[in-house]
């Protein structure tokens, strides 16, 4: 009786791990893509100063200014954490930036923000965030 339990849970252990390893690890994230583990693993980057414009990472750089890495999808770029780099942050933020289609709005637009995105001001030297926080799905 021992040796067939034991058959048994060998074989139902055998069966376990190979469902596990066909698993994949990470799921899709809302934006259709797989999710980054961290800003460190994102291949692009956008500038606040010019949010308009999707830039590749150059690892051999540092930027230093106000920033968002992510990857871009198939639904539009995907914040891979949270705003880095220096800068002023703008304390009345009440406009926001669109990170999936890299769209700026002011406040009196009149149109509600749709995730992901971030609170700052939009001026014309860019967009001032008024904290790193990205509001996410």
């Amino acid at each position: 009786m021992t040796k067939r339990t034991a058959t048994l849970l060998a074989l139902t252990l055998v069966l376990f791990s190979a469902a596990c390893a066909s698993t994949p690890m990470s799921s899709s994230s809302a934006a259709g893509s797989t999710a980054l583990a961290s800003s460190k693993d994102a291949p692009e980057y956008i500038l606040l100063s010019s949010p308009t414009q999707i830039r590749n990472t150059d690892y051999s750089q540092r930027v230093g200014a106000f920033h968002i890495k992510g990857t871009l999808t198939n639904r539009g770029f995907y914040p891979a954490g949270q705003v880095e780099g220096t800068g002023e942050f703008c304390a009345d933020g009440k406009d926001w930036l669109g990170l999936s289609d890299l769209s700026v709005h002011q406040a009196s637009d009149g149109k509600t923000p749709v995730a992901p995105y971030l609170l700052g001001c939009a001026g014309k030297s860019g967009f001032k965030p008024a904290s790193r926080d990205i509001v996410m799905p």
